[in-house]
């Protein structure tokens, strides 16, 4: 006699299984994001501007100067702006 499978224990190895496919995605993921922030630093040290950078990654300048920030190196260019808080007289 053919044993009947329970509908719900396999309802819930199907969660279980898609649960842990979701799990290493994630991780797959954020490794992809972190190789993804080593490349665009490696390129920035390099020499290539963020415009450079911009056209063959899917990141736009702000994450790009972002990423740029939080590597600690320093803009390409001086800052055009400056504060009124320095102590100079907008004016």
């Amino acid at each position: 006699m053919a044993e009947d499978k329970d509908p719900k224990v396999e309802a819930l190895a199907e969660v279980a299984r898609a649960s842990e496919q979701h799990t290493q995605a994630i991780g797959d993921e954020v490794a992809a994001r972190e190789a993804h922030h080593e490349a665009v630093v490696k390129a920035l040290r390099a020499g290539a501007g963020p415009s450079a950078i911009e056209k063959v990654s899917r990141y736009d300048r702000q994450h790009i100067d972002r990423i740029r920030r939080t590597a600690g190196i320093p803009p390409t260019r001086r800052a055009t702006v400056r504060s009124a808080r320095e102590g100079e007289d907008p004016t």
